[in-house]
């Protein structure tokens, strides 16, 4: 029996090898995917395109190539190139570009994926490059599947079960739910406490430090954060005392609360919500860049709340996480076949949903209004009431995670809200693909579920 090592290519990055026990697998929604191989000289690559081409001067040098169909590309080509790979030999297969979930005016209009597919489809033409295989557009994410023992490649739905058809799933019922609830272990204290001292006035940073400073985990695992290229750039910050002068209230704060729900999140096991290794923490730090990003872009609501909303929206599933990695197959097929969203699907599976999950939490733990109204109402934004702008600037955030960094978590949201929602915060396809743009790629980065395969 041989190990076969799955390697999950991130969003924006590229991978290239020789024949080895190995596949290379990027789950692709509104993303392309390109994967090429030389049978002659048992060498290949994949890629993983967020966007067709840099927006703006069309003289810019991304930071991140691989970001780009216009630029990944040719660096994917030239890197086989030096390993002796000919144009006339890679064979080519394309996947991905979906429409994901309900297709509103915004995504025909913006039609990033489709942009994306015609650059790949040029510049292979160009070069001379046969493709083999084009499954593109759609309206359901899929994964692309590269072997780079044989170079066979695959094309397969993200939602692909192989559990028998008459499968039937008990339901789990809210006491099994409540008892979870129960058993976990929560988010910090201390973590909870600088969390409300940030929010009211009268505390200083350093009473945050010295509160901090208490917890001696909690404090190295935020200094662990605060150098992550989340929070900081180049420079080594090695004590509290250096996070407070690089950082500043604001963002030592943010670090604290975003140590704390890593933590929460890491009680989840590798086969439930996630879909790769730490797939629920990176879909939330994802949510809440972009709703950072997008409170900036609006002015509607502050940006340091908009974070912390975007971070804690999903703690629910959390408590749900067993229930469903128990009931996997039937949850899939439940989300696949009945064309149901998430929520629906999981009142079907197990007699509850992670959002009434998630405000019970917050009420245990104290969360503010605001909070508890995110937590609630991020799939059903018409519910909201009296924090609905800052529900709705999450619902976004959360809506582009699922179609242009597919592949953390499963979910499944209803659309059907969110182009009433940018007419009325007078958002277009270029402030939307400016958020996209500007997401830090380097914290969402995925690792194999489950290390190594056995085929």
């Amino acid at each position: 029996m041989k190990h076969i090592q799955n390697e999950y290519i991130p969003t924006s990055h590229l991978r290239v090898g020789k024949k080895s026990p190995q596949k290379f697998q990027a789950i692709l929604g509104t993303c392309l995917g390109l994967a090429l191989y030389d049978q002659k000289r048992k060498a290949g690559g994949l890629i993983h395109i967020l966007l067709p081409s840099p927006l703006g001067n069309a003289e810019f040098q991304p930071e991140s190539p691989g970001k780009y169909a216009s630029s990944g590309i040719p660096m994917l080509i030239n890197k086989l190139r030096r390993m002796g790979c000919t144009t006339q030999d890679l064979k080519a297969t394309i996947a991905g570009g979906a429409l994901v979930g309900p297709v509103s005016s915004l995504d025909l209009g913006l039609d990033i994926g489709g942009k994306s597919a015609e650059i790949a489809h040029r510049i292979l033409k160009e070069q001379g490059i046969e493709i083999l295989k084009s499954e593109t557009g759609g309206f359901f994410a899929c994964t692309l599947k590269l072997d780079m023992m044989t170079g066979e490649t695959k094309i397969v739905p993200v939602w692909e079960t192989t559990s028998a058809p008459d499968a039937i799933a008990p339901i789990s019922g809210p006491e099994a739910i409540m008892a979870t609830i129960e058993n976990l272990q929560p988010i910090p204290q201390t973590a909870l406490k600088i969390f409300r001292m940030f929010n009211q006035d009268g505390y200083s940073i350093e009473d945050i430090t010295q509160e901090l400073a208490q917890d001696q985990v909690l404090s190295a695992r935020t200094l662990q954060m605060c150098n992550s290229v989340l929070f900081s750039s180049t420079i080594k910050i090695d004590t509290l005392k250096d996070a407070v002068i690089m950082l500043g209230k604001e963002r030592l704060a943010k670090s604290v609360i975003t140590t704390a729900i890593e933590s929460y999140f890491e009680q989840t096991g590798p086969s439930g919500y996630s879909l790769c290794k730490g797939g629920l923490f990176f879909h939330a730090v994802g949510v809440a860049c972009l709703s950072e990003r997008l409170a900036k872009e609006i002015g509607i609501a502050h940006p340091w709340l908009a974070y912390t909303a975007g971070l804690l929206h999903d703690i629910g599933k959390v408590v749900l996480d067993q229930q469903i990695s128990d009931r996997l197959p039937f949850f899939f097929r439940t989300l696949g076949n009945d064309k149901q969203n998430i929520i629906q699907a999981e009142e079907k599976v197990l007699g509850f949903n992670h959002c009434r999950a998630g405000v019970i939490l917050a009420e245990k733990w104290g969360f503010s209004d605001a909070l508890t109204e995110v937590i609630r109402c991020h799939h059903t934004p018409g519910d909201a009431t009296a924090h609905s702008q800052l529900v709705e600037i999450v619902y976004i955030a959360d809506r582009l995670m699922e179609k242009f960094f597919t592949g953390f978590n499963i979910d499944k949201i209803d659309a059907l809200h969110l182009e009433p929602i940018i007419n009325k915060m007078d958002l277009d396809g270029a402030s939307l693909a400016r958020c996209i743009e500007d997401m830090p790629l380097d914290i969402l980065i995925q690792e194999p579920p489950n290390g190594t395969a056995n085929t």
